[in-house]
């Protein structure tokens, strides 16, 4: 018993640390939602995200906010006329990547 508890005390502590590898992967979904829910009529069919970028930027237009997070995703559907819709949305989080600041549709000449 005396040498099943250190074993057991350390598999407890490893289980309880956070991992930070699956926060990318959450603000991944969470930008995902954001674009389906924001720039997605209701309507439209066979939503997908065919490519996903993640960066830093160096500059935001709000100057109390240093780098935040921006994950940039190209997305299609097909909207209720049959059409197919291909379109990119910016989603924009704060520094430690816990809350999203913005959303927002980049449009093609930009």
């Amino acid at each position: 018993m005396y040498r099943i508890f250190p074993f057991l005390s350390l598999v407890l502590f490893l289980l309880d640390c956070e991992n930070h590898n699956f926060d990318s992967d959450k603000r991944q979904l969470i930008a995902k939602d954001a674009v389906r829910w924001t720039f997605v009529p209701p309507k439209a069919r066979n939503f997908d995200v065919v490519h996903f970028k993640e960066d830093t930027l160096a500059s935001w237009t709000d100057t109390t906010i240093k780098r935040p997070i921006q994950y940039t995703l190209d997305f299609v559907y097909t909207d209720s006329t049959g059409t197919v819709q291909n379109k990119t949305g910016e989603v924009i989080f704060t520094p430690d990547g816990r809350s999203m600041i913005a959303a927002q549709l980049r449009y093609p000449n930009q």
